[in-house]
């Protein structure tokens, strides 16, 4: 299945922002399928993940089953050990999470002093849409809006980017168009879609994602670049650092 413009936009940005990391080990909470787990599998980090959603988890451990005992999954954030990981990841998450500053403060218990945060929000709340009902996201955010949620949980070193920029604007329009009349959606619970939404697109999203190509979007990873810090783009990446 073709990925989502948006997703192959967001992993290049990620692995921009994070290239000179050096492997360690890390936290994803909630990871979804487990792709962006593997994206740093692959890179020679180890770790653990969280999901909410149990078949989502039994999903993930399926996926990333090739990586044995270098990547555990866990049914509760209380299996995790305090202050023992040195990156903390959530590729988005917070805009389902109406309590988003006391769930990310209770994540970053988990980071060891001195330890990096890197994560993923939509971005500006004015583009808040029918795609984003249908996935159960709470809100967008504004890069001061992210910044001050990582400087009151006493991060610092915070940098954030604006990725995406000129394609999802057209993709965004045209996705709420195309989901314009789905009600599949309307009986299930915000946590319901938002497990939902990790596991299965719309039919008709999927169907133009077959028509274009993943090639298609390539150059744009690279062209995005020149406007990570204007305020354009569909989402944000930010990264900052626990204080040691």
């Amino acid at each position: 299945m073709a990925r989502q413009p948006k997703l192959l936009l967001r992993e290049s940005c990620v692995g921009d922002l994070s290239s000179g990391w050096r492997s360690g080990s890390f936290v994803e909470m909630g990871a979804g399928t487990g792709y962006m787990s593997r994206l740093f599998l692959e890179r020679g980090f180890h770790g653990a993940c969280h999901d909410l959603g149990d078949d989502s988890r039994q999903m993930i451990r399926v996926n990333l089953a090739p990586y044995g005992a270098r990547i555990r999954v866990v049914d509760a954030l209380e299996e995790l050990p305090q202050a023992s990981f040195d990156y903390l990841l959530a590729f988005e998450v917070l805009e389902h999470i109406a309590n988003d500053r006391e769930v990310f403060s209770a994540w970053s218990e988990k980071l060891r002093p001195g330890g990096r945060v890197l994560l993923s929000v939509p971005a500006h709340q004015g583009k808040f849409g029918k795609s984003d009902e249908i996935v159960g996201h709470v809100r967008r955010y504004e890069r001061d809006e992210l910044a001050r949620l990582l400087a009151d949980a006493g991060y610092t070193d915070i940098s954030i980017v604006n990725y995406g920029f000129p394609l999802t604007e057209a993709t965004r329009r045209f996705s709420n168009f195309l989901v314009r009349n789905d009600a599949g959606y309307e009986h299930l619970s915000p946590q319901q879609r938002s497990i939902r939404s990790a596991q299965v697109k719309p039919a008709v999203i999927n169907r133009w994602l077959n028509v274009f190509g993943e090639r298609a979007v390539m150059p744009f990873c690279g062209i995005q670049r020149w406007f990570y810090h204007r305020d354009w783009g569909d989402g944000l990446v930010a990264t900052a650092v626990k204080p040691g």
